[in-house]
């Protein structure tokens, strides 16, 4: 979802920076915020919130997410591509770190979630990508196994997860087993 569907990097980097300052921490710097992009809240808890639990942490990133939200743009070829897919008869999910009532807010927000069969969010399996908790979902929720799945994604953590559930992975702006430069490049003919 974020960096392939959403380019919300700058709504995140500014709402983990905001819990930083009010926790009295030092905000990341936008290298800093780089390396741990896209990373399960698990790991937030453990990098910036030792003394919070991940359920808190999810409950205040969505609480504080709406201040946030303008600063997230949708891809110019999400609504297009996912349209073309559909009409293929492509099964269509989101696996994201991001915990279920953020994505499907953000998602909705875009008027992107009409086109998937299935949304997963972090908070719905044990383990966040880099696992393979999120695809394995996927394959229960929509009857396809990993091994059929094209898993498009844009960090380290999403190739991981592909690579751990036997999917073929496409890397956007990144290399994969394929790699696209825009989401419309999955449609091309």
């Amino acid at each position: 979802m974020d960096g392939v569907l959403l380019d919300s990097f700058r709504c995140w980097w500014e709402l983990l920076n905001d819990a930083l300052r009010e926790h009295g921490k030092l905000p990341l710097t936008r290298e800093q915020f780089e390396m741990t992009w896209g990373q399960d809240v698990e790991a937030d808890r453990r990098m910036f919130f030792p003394e919070w639990s991940a359920a808190q942490i999810m409950t205040h990133y969505q609480s504080a997410l709406p201040k946030f939200a303008a600063m997230v743009d949708v891809e110019p070829d999400a609504a297009t591509t996912l349209a073309a897919l559909r009409r293929q008869g492509k099964k269509l999910a989101v696996a994201t770190n991001s915990p279920m009532a953020i994505a499907t807010n953000l998602l909705e927000g875009a008027s992107l979630a009409k086109y998937f069969d299935v949304i997963a969010g972090v908070d719905l399996v044990a383990e966040g990508k880099p696992a393979p908790d999120l695809l394995h979902l996927i394959a229960r929720e929509t009857g396809v196994p990993p091994a059929e799945m094209a898993y498009v994604g844009d960090s380290m953590f999403d190739e991981g997860a592909a690579r751990a559930a036997g999917a073929f992975f496409i890397g956007y702006l990144r290399p994969g087993d394929a790699r696209i430069e825009r989401l419309g490049d999955l449609i091309a003919e």
